[in-house]
């Protein structure tokens, strides 16, 4: 489309291939993906207690540093605990594995509760995207590149970055 200055892309929808579940939340573009940790003992209102991970045997309690969820009662809640994003700020693992978080819960965290992972969605908004590409690559999308930079242009070089396969 030659001449074209601006987006035609309509932004504010849920990237369907994206979309690991169909619990989109249409107010803040976050996901409710896996359950990647389930407490097997009482924590605190910033950590998580739960078994070991056992890598390459199941899935159970792998889960790394700033990775984002939410705390659920039981893993088979459709609401959480309550609204707050967590951030994974330390896992420690001896005995059982530890999970530290921010900010601070509600209430302390307890045997049963589960976090489940939220992602957001980086083409629902401009600064999603302009995060999303940051996160790549802070060096090849500076603050001065992504300003240069059209929705469009970003657009491809996300997809580009996590689909290259796909064009």
């Amino acid at each position: 489309m030659a001449g074209m200055t601006g987006s035609n892309l309509v932004v504010n929808v849920t990237d369907k291939r994206k979309a690991l579940s169909n619990k989109a939340d249409s107010f803040n573009h976050y996901k409710t993906n896996v359950t990647p940790f389930t407490c097997n003992g009482a924590g605190t209102t910033t950590t998580l207690v739960g078994a070991n991970a056992a890598p390459g045997t199941n899935d159970s309690n792998v889960i790394r540093r700033g990775e984002k969820f939410k705390i659920y009662a039981t893993a088979g809640d459709a609401l959480p605990k309550e609204e707050t994003i967590f951030t994974v700020t330390g896992v420690a693992v001896a005995g059982s594995t530890t999970v530290t978080f921010t900010p601070a819960a509600a209430q302390a965290t307890a045997n049963n509760n589960v976090a489940k992972f939220v992602d957001s969605d980086p083409l629902s908004d401009e600064a999603s995207l302009d995060a999303a590409l940051t996160a790549i690559s802070g060096t090849a999308y500076s603050a001065t590149k992504l300003a240069s930079m059209t929705q469009n242009d970003k657009v491809w070089a996300y997809r580009q970055a996590v689909e290259a396969d796909s064009f």
